[in-house]
């Protein structure tokens, strides 16, 4: 964490400071990511705030304790989602730091949700205040990137996924201080599962944990595991694919006994193709769950924790499926797959 640095604007530049007032404290998630249009600064809910293309300049000290590459990389970031208030004490690290930070985490969080992205490089958090014209930094945060889809590389991010990005996060604020019979720790933990697999590198290790927070909503009987995961899934996507779900379980329980092997060893471009088919299947239905369930406060009892969920799983069927509502369609997840473009050495082939 580095302690007070100041960014001021270089002679010729753009106006970089727009984005804060004086007498304002801020935390700002600076990204460098595709984007498909013009992100003007615009106040998406009360809490978050997006905008594009204001240049970061940092100051010396600051340059020698990042590094150069590190420091070029957060300066070379195009897209920014912020946080802000204003404050009687914005050179004091205190709870309004620490709550400026969480809901700008939350946008990112949220970004995540809306959006298959994957940035250039590191995310990072900067949090600090604006005073006699100069932004003050007092901390850096990295993330760990998500790793980019075989499938789509680096889809743009569009205004109407910030948009709905801001949306999520503002609901899981809401789920935070909503006092819910039992506690959210279940749908956080799934939730904090997906956030870590979109970084995991390896393919396998990622379809694993994937299923795995599949498995956190449906919160299967023992001994039953496999079954449950077919019947359960319906309510998410439908009757007609037992046999896919079923498949992708078993490389699921070979990834989790070390038996990825059977898979891997032996390089066959059409398994590989295969297994990542499953990979994003199985991302874009956890996905599409979670926001599901963040969007809609009626949901929020019911997957908040081990006991309602058990619960959900025993209500009447055609209950269930009214508090769902309409099923996701897992053949989206594949609407701009071609192989032909998918190279063997992506594949881990020689």
């Amino acid at each position: 964490m580095l302690e007070h640095a100041a960014m001021t604007r270089k002679p010729g530049q753009r106006n970089s400071l727009s984005w804060i007032d004086d007498g304002e404290k801020y935390a700002v998630i600076a990204l460098s990511v595709k984007l498909d249009g013009p992100v003007p600064l615009q106040e998406m809910t009360p809490r978050h705030w997006v905008f594009e293309d204001a240049r970061f300049d940092m100051p010396a000290h600051w340059r020698e304790w990042l590094g150069m590459i590190r420091t070029e990389e957060v300066e070379d970031s195009n897209l920014f989602l912020l946080s802000k208030m204003r404050s009687q004490a914005p050179e004091i690290v205190d709870a309004e730091t620490i709550e400026l930070k969480r809901h700008a985490g939350h946008f990112y969080a949220g970004l995540l949700l809306a959006s298959p992205f994957a940035p250039a490089h590191k995310p990072v958090m900067l949090a600090g205040y604006r005073q006699n014209g100069e932004i003050n930094v007092r901390s850096q945060d990295d993330y760990e990137p998500a790793i980019p889809s075989m499938v789509r590389h680096y889809p743009p991010v569009t205004l109407a996924e910030l948009q709905l990005a801001a949306k999520i996060a503002s609901q899981i604020a809401a789920i935070e201080t909503t006092p819910l019979a039992g506690g959210h720790w279940r749908l956080f933990r799934v939730l904090n599962l997906y956030l870590e697999a979109r970084t995991i590198r390896d393919n396998m290790d990622r379809l694993h944990q994937h299923c795995r927070c599949i498995d956190g909503l449906l919160v299967p009987d023992i001994g039953n595991t496999k079954r449950q995961f077919k019947s359960r899934t319906e309510l998410f996507i439908g009757p007609r694919h037992h046999d896919m779900m079923g498949e992708t379980y078993d490389v699921r329980s070979d990834v989790e006994h070390l038996h990825e092997n059977k898979h891997l060893e032996v390089f066959n471009r059409a398994a590989r193709i295969e297994l990542l088919k499953k990979l994003e299947i199985m991302e874009y239905i956890v996905r599409s769950a979670l926001v599901r369930i963040i969007l809609e406060p009626k949901l929020w009892a019911h997957f908040a924790n081990t006991p309602a969920l058990q619960a959900f799983w025993a209500l009447d069927d055609r209950r269930r499926r009214a508090l769902w509502g309409a099923t996701i369609n897992p053949a989206d997840a594949l609407a701009d797959f071609d192989p032909r473009y998918i190279s063997d050495a992506q594949l881990g082939g020689p």
